[in-house]
This record gives structure tokens, C-alpha cells and sequence, in this order.
């Protein structure tokens, strides 16, 4: 990533897998920037779940989402990304809106050490195929104010937006106050270009809303089991040419803003 010409990267903070200070070292022996960490949580870890019905489970999610905000600080980054429900849990647990209201106080509870340590909160909206809450950018912007804090922020996402927003620009209009980084990938996760999302709309909306923050390619190899990165060296090479092939795009695209 350093050699195509990217300034930085998003790590997943599976704290209990890296040497954080390692990864700082080789970031810097690479000039390549953490900006920044994404959360760990997946279905059917209960006790990854920020929304889940058991009060025992979101106390440790939330004492485990605590140890992740510490990370970002050892690696110098500046936001955690938080999915408010584990990612891949697509039915809610509770009724009448309950596992909403559990993320919320979830959330609300992680605001402490996230400001102890001075660490943006990233909500992320993800599809109904992959959360049962905070699917669109309008969700996301719902779930920051109610949560009412200032280090806890939001992303929009190209892919996701593709399923779950009317158009490319709106959430950008909903979300300019709340917006820190954003996700970019195409609508088969390939390259941008290699798929239909309009991107021109998408930069008319990051234009319209002023964004001046983070932008994170997420390309991933085809294949079965899409958010296994190693799926051999023929895979990598393919993310490597996705990589190169989107910043390209991400610099023509900045010509129409």
C-alpha cells in the first residue's frame, strides 16, 4: 500500500492477535499512516455484541470494545469504526426497538474512554444482510444524535449505500455535520470502476457536504468467504491491482469536485 501511493491505513483491532507496538514501528519504517482501526465484532460472538438482550454480554462487549479504543491510541490512530450490532446478526434480539435502544446506552458507555484518550467513535451503517440496526446513512445519523456525544461520529460507506439509500448524494446532505471517513468500494467490491455505482454522484455529495476527511478503499477478492483476505497469492495479487487501480480512480474523481 505504501509503494501504490496510499497515505495511510484501517487495521481490524482483533486485540488479542497483534503486537500493536510492532505494527506502530512498521508504519512509521513505512511512512504509512494507522488513521485508524476497525471494530471487532462479529455474529454469533454474544459477548462482541453491543446489542445484545443479555445485560452480562454488552458489559463484555463493551469492557472488550474499551480494550480496541486503547489500540487505536497505541498504533497513534484517531477513530475506532463501531458497528452498534454485531456484524452478521441480522435479526434483533428484543422487541419494539429494544436492540437499538441497547446499542445506544452501549455506545454512551464506550464515550468515557473515548475521550479519556481523545478517540472518534465511527458508527458504520451496514445492509439489512449484515446488521438488523443502522442500515443507512439516515439510521446513522438517528443513532449519533441520539447517543449525543461529541467524539462519537459516523461513516458512509459507497457498497453499502448502493443497497440501502435511495441515491449517492442525500446522505452525504443528512450526514454533514456527523460525518468523519468514509468507505469506498464498488458494487462487487472489485475495484472502483469495475462495478455500477455512480461515483460522480457520490463526489457531488462529498462536495456539497464539505468532506475533508478520510477516504478508505475496501476491495476484496472474489471468491467464496469474501472477508477472508488470504485466499492465496494469486487473491492478493488481485487486491493489490484493485488498490492501485482505485486510488487511480479516486484522483480522476477528485478532477470533478
Amino acid at each position: 500500500m505504501s509503494q501504490i501511493g496510499y497515505d495511510a491505513i484501517k487495521i481490524r483491532v482483533a486485540v488479542n492477535d497483534y503486537n500493536w507496538k510492532d505494527i506502530l514501528q512498521l508504519s512509521k519504517a513505512l511512512s504509512l499512516e494507522i488513521g485508524g482501526l476497525t471494530g471487532d465484532t462479529g455474529w454469533p460472538n454474544a459477548e462482541q455484541d453491543l446489542a445484545n438482550a443479555s445485560p452480562t454480554n454488552r458489559q463484555k462487549a463493551i469492557e472488550y470494545f474499551n480494550r480496541q479504543i486503547e489500540a487505536v491510541k497505541e498504533v497513534e490512530g484517531t477513530y475506532l469504526v463501531v458497528c452498534p450490532s454485531a456484524v452478521g446478526k441480522i435479526a434483533p434480539m428484543g422487541q419494539n426497538g429494544e436492540d437499538w435502544k441497547w446499542a445506544v446506552d452501549s455506545v454512551q458507555k464506550l464515550t468515557e474512554k473515548a475521550s479519556e484518550l481523545d478517540i472518534t467513535l465511527v458508527i458504520e451503517p451496514l445492509n439489512r444482510y449484515e446488521s438488523c440496526i443502522v442500515n443507512s446513512g439516515q439510521d446513522g445519523v438517528r443513532f449519533v444524535r441520539e447517543v449525543g456525544h461529541p467524539k462519537v461520529r459516523m461513516l458512509l460507506d459507497s457498497y453499502q449505500m448502493n443497497m440501502e439509500d435511495e441515491d449517492m448524494e442525500t446522505p452525504f446532505l443528512l450526514a454533514k455535520n456527523h460525518l468523519e471517513i468514509l468507505h469506498v468500494a464498488d458494487s462487487n467490491r472489485r475495484a472502483l470502476g469495475r462495478g455500477h455505482i455512480d461515483f460522480g454522484q457520490f463526489a457531488s455529495g462529498m462536495k456539497k457536504s464539505d468532506f475533508n476527511g478520510y477516504m478508505v478503499v475496501e476491495c476484496m477478492a472474489p471468491g467464496v468467504n469474501p472477508f477472508q483476505p488470504d485466499k492465496g497469492q494469486l487473491e492478493m495479487d488481485l487486491i493489490y491491482t484493485y488498490a492501485e487501480e482505485s486510488l487511480g480512480y479516486l484522483r480522476k474523481l477528485s478532477t470533478l469536485m
